[in-house]
Order: structure tokens, then sequence, then C-alpha cells
């Protein structure tokens, strides 16, 4: 009896061990199934997240995972750029796992995406990455890393007493999705195809992510009606976009020198996010305008 009670409490112990994330856990999907990550109501998708079985990163026989949303005028399930996973795997504490970033391998074909990461935590409390990446449509497969301390994220909705630091060490939800501005489900309805691989708990950050946080400038902040941008360095194609409070889009041009000025003058005053978008990152800094 005591054998069998012994068991019994080790088969507990490894099913709870096995019921929520881990440090550098990876969904590579080389299981040939989608690993849990799904749209809403895929069943009535044109086009549900799909386990395909080569030319991943890796090349030949390396699997991944592909999900295409759809014109948003068919409406219903993958009319958005958002997949998800409720499973225990990505489930629980991120904190004391010593998690520190989520790092996958991305490739996007026909439009652009602006890819953030969210999460769900107790009481409702959502949470999204302030920062998005931008990947560039048809650029091949590209290495991200997305910090997850409680300072790179925005508060989207849920309960005010619960901080994003509680939600990070309770997680029940996480998302992968695009949007211009921090969200959990006013994602982009962009029509474009996502492949992803390697999916990653880190407890590292990539010398990348650290190097690149702070490579441009602006001036003066607050400003009245000029706003100055300087890049540290030349970054390749490189294009400014700035976004209001509510994630509207209001400039966008592309950098040719390592300085540009933008006149703000006619703007409303408040809150403004200018991004720093490139072939494989995107930097950000919030701007007032007086």
């Amino acid at each position: 009896m005591k054998t069998i009670l012994l068991c019994l409490t080790c088969l507990l112990i490894s099913a709870k061990a096995l019921s929520q994330v881990s440090a550098n856990r990876v969904d590579d999907f080389e299981d040939g199934t989608t690993q849990d990550w799904v749209i809403g109501n895929s069943s009535g998708a044109v086009f549900p997240p799909a386990n395909i079985a080569t030319d991943g990163p890796g090349g030949v026989d390396d699997n991944y995972l592909t999900y295409t949303s759809t014109p948003p005028e068919i409406g219903g399930a993958g009319s958005k750029m958002i997949i998800f996973n409720a499973a225990p795997q990505w489930s629980s504490n991120f904190t004391s796992e010593g998690i520190v970033a989520i790092k996958f391998d991305v490739r996007v074909l026909t439009n652009d995406l602006n890819l953030r990461v969210a999460f769900q935590g107790p009481n409702g409390k959502r949470i999204c990455t302030t920062n998005a990446v931008n990947i560039v449509a048809n650029s091949g497969w590209q290495s991200v890393t997305m910090p997850i301390s409680a300072s790179d994220f925005t508060s989207i909705s849920g309960s005010s007493a619960v901080s994003i630091s509680d939600a990070l060490s309770a997680v029940n939800t996480m998302r992968i999705l695009s949007s211009n501005a921090p969200t959990w489900t006013n994602v982009d309805t962009v029509i474009s195809t996502i492949n992803l691989d390697n999916i990653t708990a880190s407890t590292t950050l990539s010398t990348l992510v650290i190097e690149t946080q702070n490579k441009f400038e602006i001036s003066p902040n607050p400003a009245t009606s000029k706003l100055n941008i300087n890049l540290s360095q030349n970054l390749d194609n490189a294009i400014i976009v700035v976004y209001d409070v509510l994630g509207k889009k209001v400039y966008s041009k592309k950098m040719h020198n390592l300085s540009s000025s933008i006149d703000v003058s006619r703007w409303n005053s408040g809150v403004y996010l200018v991004r720093i978008a490139t072939n494989n990152k995107t930097l950000t800094k919030r701007f007032v305008k007086q």
C-alpha cells in the first residue's frame, strides 16, 4: 500500500510539473501538431493554424506552424492576425521560472506585421508588450526576442487591483498578435501569413535586444513645433512612423539620413508613440506634443 501511495504521489508531482510553463520551454512543432496554438472558433476559419512538415528555419524536414488571416469582409474566425495558447504548458508563473523573454523564429508573407506578445492573468487582467517588432513581408526567416519584464508591458483591461507583475505570476493565456498599438482584441485586420517556429520561454535576453533598445533619440520632448529624430547609427530601410494614443497613424516617412525633423505644429496636444521600424526590429519612444 505504501508503495502504491508513493507511486501515486510521484505521478501527481510529475503531472503538476508538466502542467505549467517551465524555463526554456520550446514549441518546435516537430511532433506534427500545432502544439495547442489556435485561433478563436478555429473550426470556422478558412485557414486555421496548421503544422507544415518542411521548410522551417532549419530547412528541409524542419516543421513549423503557419496561419493565414482572411479578408476582413469575410469576417468570423480567422479575420484577425492573432493566435493564442491557453494550454497548461504556457500557463502559470513566468516570473518564478526566471523567464525574461519570449523568443521565436518568424517568417511573414503578403503584408508586414507588427508583432507583440500578450498575456491574460487573474481576474481577467490583460497585458500586451508596449513595443512591437515590425516584420517585413517576404524577408525570410528571422529570430525575434521580446522582453517580458513588467516594464515591457502596457495594461489593457481587467481589475486595477491586479498589477502587471501579478499577471506575469499567474498567466492563463498567451497570445502572439499583430497590432499598431498594445491591445488584446483590437488587432490588425491585415491579410497576411505568419510562420512560427521554436517559440521559447527564454531565461536570457539576446545581445541584439540589449544593444538596440536606445538607438535613436528625439528632441525636444515635449515640443510645440518641431520634433528632431537622431539615429546613433545607420539602420537599414529605417522608417519613422508616429501613432497617437488611440493607435492611429499620423505620420510615416523613410529615413535617408541619421537625422530628420518633423513639423508637429498642427498636431493635437497629447502623447504620441514615435517608432523607428527596420527590416528586423522596431524601436519606440513616447513623445508629448504641447
